[in-house]
């Protein structure tokens, strides 16, 4: 017969049973509270920096580091920052009624609900399961541009065209040309209402940078959707092969104007150039057929101590006068940064990583959640210069450069 247990004995297992018990409730509580905190820690977040921490928290090492990274030691990225934050002054102007705003712009003969566009960026999935899908769905609640990166994708092109917003069709040149003409057709067949062309682009840093840390990830375990997370299903890739997708230092050397050229004759759509600092390729880019101009230095990630990309923006806009659209990305943080975007003549303002970083701390409603502070704030700032249409935005709500 079995052994009867004393009260000591059935007070000490009743007690190794509590401290178990409330242990497994821990536990359990903790990783429900994580996971709230995933899907809904964006509510919590009340500036762009608020989410990019979020994002860190949330994100594994390797995929933040990844959308996070700057070339070299910041500097070019850092001096955006500065040149909006010390450079351009904002005047108030008093007692003006501000009851009534809109944000409407037209671009290329469409009106859009207001002049915040979401820049082309790659593989959304590392951010979140839902992808470019998500960003996608975000953009239409908000009621902004979605700029989709046809080659670097991680969800199909005919899943996000079943949202309902507005879309811009993004494309590299060093695509092979077969694949450039799918895209081309594509776009006048479905709903995209312009194309964007990244130019500054002719070599493969940040994919250099990262291979080792995406190598690690994936022989240590550490990341094991790693792989079916940066699946590219418009380029066919069936998997990640990182060390050929990461590490290829060839320059994209034959890409020349000539190619933008070429791919003009394409399309009738409007065709926007990405990645102009200098006056110079601004000519170029209207000598060669471009239809609109995005002032961009790649968010700092192809060179260190470049250009900030609002410094530039006056001169390139004063050069075009009116021939084509200007736009501007690179830096922006805040809806005070798109209303000196837009007083210095940009026609809209592309955000990039922000949106990445609402993805990954809620889904598409993080990425609405980051584009309606932006608009909000953007507003706030129009009542306090007495605008209330983004056609009244001009330069001389800027001290720096008031007549």
């Amino acid at each position: 017969m079995p052994a009867i247990l004393s009260k000591v004995d059935k007070l000490y297992l009743l007690t190794i049973g509590a401290v178990g018990l409330y242990f497994i409730i821990k536990y359990y509580r903790r990783k429900r509270f994580e996971q709230m905190k995933r899907t809904n820690g964006y509510l919590e977040c009340h500036s762009l920096d608020d989410f990019e921490n979020l994002a860190k928290e949330t994100l594994l090492p390797h995929r933040f580091n990844y959308f996070n990274y700057q070339a070299g030691y910041g500097c070019t990225y850092q001096a955006s920052r500065e040149y909006f934050n010390r450079h351009l002054k904002i005047i108030p102007k008093a007692l003006t009624d501000v009851s009534e705003m809109s944000l409407q712009t037209t671009i290329f003969g469409h009106i859009y609900n207001n002049p915040i566009i979401i820049a082309p960026t790659a593989f959304h999935r590392l951010a979140h399961c839902d992808g470019e899908l998500g960003t996608a769905q975000g953009a239409t609640n908000a009621e902004s541009i979605y700029i989709y990166n046809w080659s670097l994708s991680t969800v199909p092109v005919n899943d996000v065209l079943k949202t309902k917003g507005p879309k811009w069709l993004h494309v590299y040149l060093s695509s092979p040309k077969a694949s450039l003409e799918q895209c081309i057709l594509l776009a006048e067949q479905q709903s995209f209402r312009a194309i964007v062309v990244t130019c500054d682009h002719p070599h493969k840093r940040v994919q250099s940078i990262h291979r080792s840390a995406f190598n690690q990830a994936i022989e240590r375990k550490q990341d094991k959707t790693l792989t079916e997370m940066s699946y590219t299903p418009n380029t066919n890739v069936a998997t990640l092969n990182v060390n050929k997708r990461l590490d290829d230092h060839t320059p994209n050397e034959k890409l020349t104007w000539k190619e933008f050229q070429w791919l003009r004759t394409l399309t009738k759509l409007p065709i926007i150039c990405k990645g102009i600092l200098s006056v110079d390729d601004a000519k170029l880019a209207l000598e060669y057929g471009a239809d609109g101009i995005v002032v961009s230095n790649h968010g700092g990630r192809q060179v260190d101590s470049g250009l900030s990309a609002i410094e530039c923006l006056k001169d390139i806009v004063e050069l075009v006068n009116g021939r084509c659209e200007v736009f501007v990305d690179s830096g922006i943080r805040t809806g005070t940064d798109v209303l000196k975007c837009l007083a210095l003549g940009a026609k809209g303002v592309l955000v990039g990583c922000p949106i990445l970083y609402g993805l990954a701390c809620g889904g598409h409603n993080g990425v609405e959640a980051v584009l309606n502070l932006l608009k909000q704030e953007l507003m706030y700032d129009m009542a306090s210069c007495g605008l209330t249409r983004t056609e009244q935005i001009n330069e001389r709500i800027l001290y720096k450069y008031r007549q």
